[in-house]
């Protein structure tokens, strides 16, 4: 779990788990990045069959399948949710979260360094 985000990166609710299984089924048949589904597809598709969650709850729940392997190499882009069809596609979404995570750490840094706070 992580402080400050812990609805969004908490253990999967007894309500998420149905709405997991049923995004994980969706996801296996959108195999390429031309197949993607976005965040609101996924909400309104899923709304249709009395399935509430939020923009942040399915990030959460795209995360969980991807932290778990229930559905392997999941990827995003800006068009959405796909499973890789190749090391092409999976290459250049690892290289994406490794700029993100890069980016991420640069800010972290400049914020730490106009500080006099030590104990990180």
């Amino acid at each position: 779990m992580i402080e400050g985000f812990e609805e969004y990166t908490a253990e999967l609710t007894d309500k998420e788990i149905p709405i997991c299984n049923r995004i994980a089924a969706g996801l296996k048949n959108r195999i390429g990045k031309e197949n993607a589904i976005t965040n609101l597809e996924i909400r309104q598709r899923l709304s249709k069959e009395g399935m509430i969650v939020s923009d942040a709850g399915v990030r959460k729940i795209v995360e969980y399948i991807r932290q778990n392997n229930i559905v392997p190499k999941v990827c995003s882009t800006s068009k959405g949710y796909f499973v890789a069809k190749n090391n092409e596609e999976l290459s250049a979404w690892i290289k994406s979260m490794k700029q993100r995570i890069g980016a991420m750490q640069c800010t972290l840094h400049s914020v730490i360094k106009g500080t006099d706070i030590k104990d990180f």
